[in-house]
């Protein structure tokens, strides 16, 4: 039996507990819908089968958004965890605190210089 075929048989992206380091997606992932999906994702790593394995309905386009989302702020926070400047210092607490600012992530490549 394959890994994933595990994973859903067990289906833990239901009530997957968040890591304590990872705590601060639940600020930005929002709602049954967005919370299930960061847990589907914690999981298989893709949302390609979201939609079969968990009933909910969203666009290809929604899945899209919140994978770039969730890739968005635990890349753009693991790369200020590793630089410990002042500004990533405080890219940081402004993500844990949930008041990044998720347009950053999209409007240009290093977010951590407009803070």
């Amino acid at each position: 039996m394959l890994e994933d075929d595990l994973k859903l048989i067990a289906a833990n992206f239901f009530d997957l507990e968040i890591p304590k380091e990872k705590k601060y997606l639940l600020k930005y992932f929002v709602g049954k819908l967005q919370i299930t999906f960061l847990r589907y994702y914690m999981i298989f790593g893709n949302y390609r089968n979201f939609c079969d394995h968990t009933g909910f309905k969203c666009s290809s386009n929604l899945k899209f958004r919140l994978e770039k989302r969730f890739l968005g702020l635990t890349q753009l926070y693991e790369k200020c965890k590793k630089k410990l400047t002042e500004d990533s210092i405080k890219t940081i607490n402004s993500i844990e605190s949930g008041k990044f600012n998720l347009t950053k992530l999209r409007t240009t490549d290093d977010p951590e210089s407009s803070t």
